[in-house]
């Protein structure tokens, strides 16, 4: 199934995103109704006339909400992408020419540096994930590109390693660097969403006390702000057997855009052709 179709949606419903912060609603009142009794209270439910998609538990409905979490998303993909592409490419000609090829998982690398680093480093640590990846892939690329016969043969006839790495390696790395950078951004939405369950964001929250007449002690609960989809996740996990929805909505989006950006990959690394099998010189071609 062709996934990538799903990119054009998705960046414009990213687009169109409120800019201002969703309001915060502890009643809501259908339109031109003023009676106190028929005012609702949040949550409401997928489907319901107010908030079809249904709001959270402090009346943000989900068409507010998801919209920008999908902008904010996309941003912190292409910020770590944007910091750890550049340096990701040139640590995997160096690895992939030297053939040293064994790599550290990526998550685990990520969980660890945030660890140690902190909440605070969070972009530091995507840009990190976006860099080794980005290094892996091209290193694997380039190690193939290394075993051809000409890139030996050029090797032999006294080429350095810089000259053979420019004129020949990058040649036939070049057009697959969309499908590279394609595959790092997919790898970073799901770190979003991984991070997320695990409780890892950078964005604050605000602390709101809420009550009812049954219960003289308030209850203290944080509403995330700005918040990306993974974000969403981390804080909808806790009461998703109340709101499923909360918990699925994003975690659907993540998984669309992951779709989408391995299809789009895949396409634009075109039809597998030898490796070897690059521009022919013109005494080749006589």
């Amino acid at each position: 199934m062709r996934w990538r179709w799903l990119l054009g949606p998705l960046l414009g419903l990213a687009l169109l995103a409120p800019r201002a912060e969703c309001p915060v609603r502890p009643l809501i009142a259908p339109p031109g109704v003023t009676d106190a009794a028929a005012l609702r209270v949040p949550p409401l439910r997928p489907g319901d006339r107010l908030a079809p998609l249904g709001t959270d538990r402090f009346g943000r409905d989900a068409a507010c909400v998801l919209p920008r979490a999908l902008r904010r998303s996309l941003g912190l993909a292409l910020w770590a992408l944007a910091w750890g592409a550049l340096p990701g490419v040139l640590l995997g000609l160096w690895r992939g020419w030297r053939g040293a090829l064994s790599w550290p998982p990526e998550l685990p690398a990520l969980l660890l540096a945030a660890l140690l680093l902190g909440r605070g480093s969070f972009r530091l640590v995507l840009a990190g994930g976006a860099a080794l990846l980005t290094a892996r892939l091209v290193a694997a690329q380039v190690a193939a590109v290394r075993q051809e016969a000409f890139v030996e043969g050029a090797a032999a006839l006294g080429g350095g390693a810089a000259h053979v790495l420019r004129a020949h390696v990058w040649p036939h790395l070049r057009p697959r660097l969309g499908a590279v950078l394609g595959t790092v951004l997919s790898g970073v939405f799901l770190w979003l969403m991984e991070l997320g369950v695990l409780g890892f964001h950078d964005q604050p929250t605000l602390t709101v006390a809420f009550t009812d007449s049954l219960d003289a002690v308030p209850d203290v609960t944080a509403v995330p702000l700005k918040a990306d989809l993974g974000q969403l996740i981390s804080f909808a996990r806790w009461t998703w057997l109340d709101t499923p929805e909360g918990l699925a909505w994003p975690a659907l989006l993540l998984t669309l855009l992951v779709l989408a950006l391995k299809d789009a990959a895949r396409a634009a690394s075109g039809p597998r052709t030898r490796v070897g099998s690059g521009p022919r010189t013109p005494a080749a071609r006589r």
